[in-house]
């Protein structure tokens, strides 16, 4: 008997990624480097899930910032003194307060489907 099973969440990100996203926080890469290096890690992640003959495809989270925050992600009306979510090794996602009202002008970071041709199932 078989367990019908879809991926969902993320897929860890390549050490290339992790050190462009660093170099970019740091100011030792360009915004169009660290775009460049998303989608490669991207179509990588899509051509792995469909080698696997997955059902659903999605996009790891590669480009996202965090699982927590990426709703939120690059809004202006945020202040550093919200909620820090401690994360296994070490790690803690921050969620920024509100330092004005909330306007949604920007929903998420670039999705997955900004790249739609890199796969042909469904997204």
């Amino acid at each position: 008997m078989t367990i019908p099973t879809e991926p969902i969440g993320s897929i860890p990100r390549p050490s290339y990624l992790i050190e462009a996203i660093r170099g970019f926080q740091e100011g030792r890469a360009t915004r169009e480097r660290l775009d460049s290096l998303y989608a490669e890690a991207l179509r990588d992640t899509i051509q792995r899930f469909e080698a696997t003959g997955s059902p659903v495809i999605t996009d790891g989270e590669q480009t996202k910032p965090s699982f927590a925050t990426y709703p939120i992600h690059g809004l202006t009306n945020l202040a550093p003194d919200g909620i820090s979510i401690p994360l296994p090794m070490a790690m803690c996602a921050n969620c920024p307060g509100w330092s004005q009202a909330l306007s949604i002008t920007r929903l998420m970071p670039p999705p997955i489907w900004r790249w739609p041709n890199d796969t042909l199932g469904p997204l």
